[in-house]
């Protein structure tokens, strides 16, 4: 799957169940089925109250794992000294 392709969305999570999760994708509610590996991903999504999540709209899969270097790939910008460091704390003064 094509993680920054253009055929995704944000869904609302609605309700998670063991084996399935209810989203809302444009206003329509899909029943999408839970791969273990999303399963985790979501339950702890859903525990930090995060309710917005990555949808596939052509294949209506939910996107929680992304590869590193695909994210590196299509951004890489992210390896620019200048922005090394720019999403750290820093002290008040």
């Amino acid at each position: 799957m094509a993680v920054f392709s253009h055929n995704y969305t944000l869904g609302l999570i609605k309700e998670v169940g063991e084996e399935s999760v209810l989203v809302s994708v444009n206003g329509e509610d899909i029943e999408i089925e839970l791969k273990e590996t999303d399963r985790e991903v979501l339950f702890q999504m859903v525990t930090e109250n995060v309710f917005l999540v990555p949808v596939d709209s052509d294949t209506n899969e939910l996107i929680l794992n992304m590869d590193e270097s695909a994210v590196r790939e299509e951004f890489p910008e992210m390896e620019l000294a200048e922005l090394l460091g720019a999403a750290e704390e820093f002290e008040e003064e």
